[in-house]
């Protein structure tokens, strides 16, 4: 039997955005991207709380009605577009003043994020002690594969099989990292300021909506299509 861990899931959204102006308080189907978030997180039995990183008076106010922590605003110095995330998470830590055992990051653009799939990743650790992080990962199944780079020295190319010979159902099985879920042991990242540390498992994520991140306008109204 597994002994009852402190986890704290940590929401960072700050109210700027590059791709869409006041991202994290845009709705679908009548609710913030933030709130979806915020509701998901404690939906999840093993998340004792739940809390928000943001610069925004508006997102702290909702964040505290739906019973997140949110007392302390992020500091303008940590909200800036260039800002890491880690910083902000290191700030809730630290307001929150509490001791856990595992820290998970919840990016809200991922709407689409099932309970199921956010429980599962949060017990592999638990019961794997040795992986001290996980993180998301997607099959790489496009262009974007290593066998499928061209390079382009003087005006010659060069690449690994014919250009029109490409099969992606041989490709070799390669994954690349998404944000959907992230988690570390809170001693770990502590010391390290890093949510992937030591050895790191990663969970594949197969369903192509949890896939879906809000990064831009088209993300958007795709999210509101599929919903």
């Amino acid at each position: 039997m597994i002994k009852t861990k402190k986890i704290i899931a940590i929401i960072p959204a700050r109210i700027g955005s590059k791709g869409i102006k006041y991202k994290n308080l845009k709705k679908v189907n009548g609710k913030s991207l933030v709130e979806i978030c915020i509701k998901n997180a404690k939906s999840v039995k093993e998340i004792s709380k739940v809390a928000v990183s943001t610069d925004s008076k508006k997102i702290q106010s909702l964040s505290k009605k739906l019973g997140a922590w949110c007392e302390e605003l992020r500091p303008k110095s940590l909200s800036k577009k260039n800002s890491q995330t880690n910083q902000a998470l290191l700030h809730v830590l630290k307001e929150v003043n509490e001791q856990f055992d595992y820290i998970v990051e919840l990016q809200p653009t991922y709407l689409f994020r099932k309970k199921e799939t956010l429980s599962k990743a949060i017990n592999i650790l638990l019961k794997n002690k040795k992986y001290n992080s996980l993180i998301s990962i997607v099959k790489i199944q496009d262009t974007s594969h290593p066998d499928f780079v061209i390079r382009k020295t003087n005006g010659q190319l060069k690449f690994k099989s014919s250009a029109t010979n490409f099969n992606r159902h041989y490709l070799k099985p390669l994954y690349k990292p998404i944000g959907l879920i992230i988690i570390s042991k809170y001693k770990s990242f502590v010391k390290k300021k890093d949510m992937l540390t030591g050895k790191i498992h990663g969970i594949e994520i197969t369903n192509k909506k949890e896939m879906h991140d809000i990064d831009n306008p088209t993300d958007l109204k795709i999210a509101k299509l599929e919903n």
